[in-house]
């Protein structure tokens, strides 16, 4: 079973599922890529069977969804914490108004599960999303002390993009914040029983009619436990 969820901080609301809110909702094992159908209004939104061990990858891309800024203050908080250096330099450049304008942006959700015993050289398989977080080992392994992953944009590297590492344990929440390097690499430390999270954000002018920026947010999610056998 799999939940929808939108918020901060592991917080938030979760959504059930209504196909007309996404573009694609799949699932990726070894056997390969299938479409996910549910009944809609199913909470959780996914409910199925392992078809095969090993490796699988949920993906979920949103249709698109618009914002409108009615404080300045909003878009300068926002960037920020996304690390979108640049973007409010731009904005003023361009003339653009402090209020009342537009960001399209589109959510690009995946969520990694170990079906049956852990294989080290399993490995995730690009989904081919306009932002995405692929990882470079399997996250399962025990051996594995930290992972190499890569962001990749329209299917190439994405370099220097702020990637935010949150780590929800028993403790409570931590967040470090990295940065890919120039072809889109960046290593995380794999900490034990703990829910991991991987998000990131690319925000660019738009040329669409009535639109002023567009932003693609891909996420990653694993649940990393000290016995994954």
């Amino acid at each position: 079973m799999a939940s929808l969820r939108v918020g901060q901080n592991y917080g938030g609301d979760t959504f059930p599922y209504l196909s007309p809110r996404f573009e694609s909702f799949t699932i990726t094992d070894p056997d390969g890529t299938r479409a996910y159908r549910g009944n809609e209004g199913d909470q959780p939104a996914l409910r199925t069977e392992a078809g095969v061990a090993g490796l699988t990858t949920l993906t979920f891309v949103s249709r698109p969804s618009k914002l409108i800024y009615r404080k300045w203050e909003t878009f300068l908080r926002y960037t920020a914490n996304e690390g979108l250096f640049g973007a409010v330099t731009t904005h003023l450049a361009d003339g653009l108004p402090k209020t009342g304008f537009r960001e399209d942006y589109q959510r690009h959700a995946k969520a990694l599960i170990q079906v049956g015993p852990v294989r080290s050289d399993d490995r995730e398989t690009a989904q081919g999303l306009d932002l995405e977080i692929v990882t470079l080992g399997n996250p399962f392994d025990p051996a594995l002390d930290t992972l190499t992953i890569r962001l990749l944009r329209f299917g190439k590297p994405a370099p220097n993009v702020q990637i935010a590492h949150f780590r929800k344990m028993a403790h409570g929440t931590k967040v470090d914040k990295i940065h890919t390097d120039t072809e889109g690499y960046a290593d995380i430390f794999l900490y034990e029983n703990a829910r991991h999270l991987l998000n990131a954000v690319i925000m660019e002018r738009s040329t669409a009619e009535g639109v002023d920026w567009e932003s693609d947010w891909a996420s990653l999610t694993f649940q990393r436990m000290a016995d994954q056998n």
